[in-house]
Parts: structure tokens; C-alpha cells; sequence
């Protein structure tokens, strides 16, 4: 059995129980362990995010942390039983910016883990085994599941390069924020 959160349309959602998605070819079931409550969910939920930045029906949650416990063919079978995180943005990998390594600015399409693919607001999720960084064994998957966010903020530091001694604003007390 396998339940997730399903918004069916901005302000309609439901639980849905079935069975346990199979993996295909390069991908891997991960059991969720943590996901994280982000305020583009809460856009998904209202219907505010932007046009082509959302595809209903839709499994939120994109930031996440669980236990591979399948894999599909053509995907190394040594990733069952790792503790996982994993990257949202599935670029295209042919266009410039993806293999620039910016997948987020994909020139082909925009296509998201909990978006536009169904996320970790389930008890299972069907990821690209490429997307995923295996964590040390016993890692605190409750805290893993920040992970996204804090690469996040990392990538925005790193972009604005501010230098010691200069003053810098943080906007927000979200997650975001407080990281």
C-alpha cells in the first residue's frame, strides 16, 4: 500500500492509495522518510504559481529525504537500502544550460519533481536514479530533508559572491530565510 497527496486541481486535493509504484529504466522507489512543506507548495495549492510551472493532477513535495527500497532496470542495484536525497529539476541534458549544469534553466522544458512529476508528499516516489546523492549511512533523514532548501540557499550565496564586511539583507522568515 502507498498513499500520497493528490491536488487535483488549486484547491482540490485528495489521499489516493494504491500500490507502490515500479520503477523503469534508470529510476529508483524511494520510501519517504521526510518532506518538507514549501511555500511553492502552498502556490501549487492556491493555484498562484506561474503559467507551465505546475501540471494537475500533482503529488507535491519536492523536498525530500528517504530510503531507496527499489530499482528498475539498467539502474545499480547497490542503491537499494541507501538513505537518499535527490535533485527536482529534470532537464532535458542535450540544451546548453543543462549541460552547463543549470537543469532549473532547462532551454527544452521546465519539468519538476512535485510540479510536474509527482513528489514526496507520499509514502513512495519514483525518481531518476541520476538525480540522487546517497547520504552516509545513518544520517538523520528528518534534518536530510532540508537538504534541498540549503542547496538552494547555498547556490545564492555562491551567485551573489558577497564579500566579508559587506552588509546583506535576508528577506523572509520562512525556511529559506532562516537558512
Amino acid at each position: 500500500m502507498s498513499r500520497a497527496v493528490l491536488v487535483e486541481a488549486p484547491g482540490r486535493w485528495r489521499i489516493e492509495a494504491g500500490d507502490p509504484p515500479e520503477p523503469g529504466r534508470g529510476e529508483a522507489r524511494v520510501r519517504v522518510a521526510a518532506a518538507g512543506l514549501c511555500g511553492s507548495d502552498r502556490e501549487l495549492f492556491d493555484g498562484a504559481r506561474p503559467e507551465g510551472f505546475a501540471g494537475y493532477p500533482v503529488v507535491p513535495g519536492h523536498e525530500w529525504s528517504g530510503t531507496v527500497d527499489a530499482v528498475g532496470p539498467d539502474t545499480d542495484p547497490s542503491l537499494v537500502g541507501a538513505p537518499v536525497v535527490g535533485e527536482g529539476f529534470r532537464g532535458c541534458m542535450a540544451c546548453g544550460r543543462c549541460r552547463e549544469g543549470a537543469p532549473n534553466l532547462c532551454a527544452s522544458r521546465y519539468d519538476e519533481t512535485g510540479f510536474t512529476r509527482p513528489g514526496a508528499f507520499a509514502d513512495h516516489l519514483l525518481v531518476p536514479a541520476r538525480l540522487l546523492h546517497v547520504l552516509p549511512p545513518g544520517a538523520d533523514l528528518r534534518a536530510a530533508a532540508l537538504l534541498e532548501p540549503a542547496a538552494v540557499i547555498a547556490g545564492a550565496v555562491r551567485h551573489a559572491a558577497p564579500r566579508p564586511g559587506e552588509t546583506v539583507a535576508v528577506v523572509g522568515a520562512g525556511t529559506l530565510g532562516m537558512l
